[in-house]
C-alpha cells in the first residue's frame, strides 16, 4: 500500500491541495479563498499587483479533469478561472513526491477541446456535466483518449515535495485553507475507478487504447475484430 492510500482518500486530497497552495505561495503568490464559492477549490492569486482566479486540481495517475458543458461548447468551472494550479503525484504506483505545476486555463482549454473533438469524431461517448479526463505528460496523439497530451512538458513544474516533508512544509495558513476546501464532483471518484464504458463502441475503444499502451503500438493499426452470436 503506498504512502497516500494509507492515509486514506479525505487526508490524501487534503495534502495535496496544501502542496498545491504552498507552491503557489513559494512562487510569489498571496493566497485568498476566492469569495461566494462555497466548498470550492477555487482561489484568487495575487501577484506584482494582478490578481487571478485559479481552480486546483489533484491527481494520483497524472490526469486532470473538468466537465463538459453544452456538448463541448463550454467547459465546467475552467471557462470561469485564469490558471489551472494543479498538484499530481510522481509516480502512479509508486508516489514519492508530489509536483506542482501552474497552467493558464486558455491553453488547458485548448487541450480539452482538442480532446473532446477526437472522442466524439472516433464514436466515443463523452456526457455533458461530467468529468473528462486529459494527461498531463507526453502521449500519443494515435491513442484517442490521450489527445491533448503534454501541457506539463511545456510548462514545468514550479515547485516539488517529498511526501513524507508535506506536513512539516506546509504553512499553517495554507493547511487552514486546505483543509476548508472540498473536491469538485468529477475530483471525487476514487482513484481506482475506469472510464465510463457505456456501449460496445467504448468497449472496443478503450481495448484499443490499453493495448497500444501496453505494446508501444500507434493506436491506428490495431485492429479488434467483434463476433457476436449464440
Amino acid at each position: 500500500m503506498t504512502r497516500l492510500k494509507e492515509m486514506g482518500e479525505s487526508a490524501a486530497w487534503h495534502l495535496m491541495v496544501g502542496a498545491a497552495l504552498e507552491g503557489a505561495r513559494q512562487q510569489g503568490y498571496a493566497l485568498k479563498k476566492q469569495p461566494g464559492r462555497g466548498l470550492s477549490n477555487t482561489y484568487e492569486l495575487t501577484k506584482d499587483g494582478k490578481t487571478q482566479t485559479a481552480s486546483i486540481r489533484t491527481t494520483r495517475d497524472r490526469w486532470v479533469a473538468f466537465p463538459p458543458l453544452d456538448d463541448g461548447k463550454r467547459w465546467k468551472t475552467l471557462d470561469d478561472v485564469d490558471l489551472v494550479l494543479v498538484a499530481a503525484v510522481d509516480d502512479r504506483l509508486n508516489p514519492q513526491n508530489v509536483d506542482v505545476y501552474l497552467f493558464p486555463a486558455d491553453e488547458v482549454k485548448k487541450r480539452f477541446d482538442a480532446s473532446y473533438a477526437a472522442r466524439i469524431e472516433n464514436g466515443h461517448t463523452v456526457r455533458n456535466n461530467y468529468g473528462m479526463w486529459v494527461m498531463l505528460d507526453k502521449g500519443d496523439n494515435a491513442v484517442i483518449s490521450q489527445v491533448g497530451h503534454g501541457i506539463a512538458e511545456e510548462y514545468p513544474r514550479i515547485a516539488n515535495f517529498s511526501i513524507d516533508e508535506l506536513e512539516g512544509t506546509v504553512s499553517k495558513d495554507v493547511r487552514k485553507m486546505a483543509d476548508e476546501a472540498a473536491p469538485e464532483p468529477e475530483e471525487a471518484i476514487p482513484a481506482e475507478a475506469g472510464p465510463s464504458l457505456n456501449t460496445v463502441a467504448d468497449v472496443l475503444a478503450f481495448a484499443r487504447e490499453k493495448i497500444a499502451v501496453l505494446t508501444g503500438m500507434p493506436g491506428d493499426t490495431i485492429k479488434l475484430d467483434l463476433k457476436m452470436g449464440v
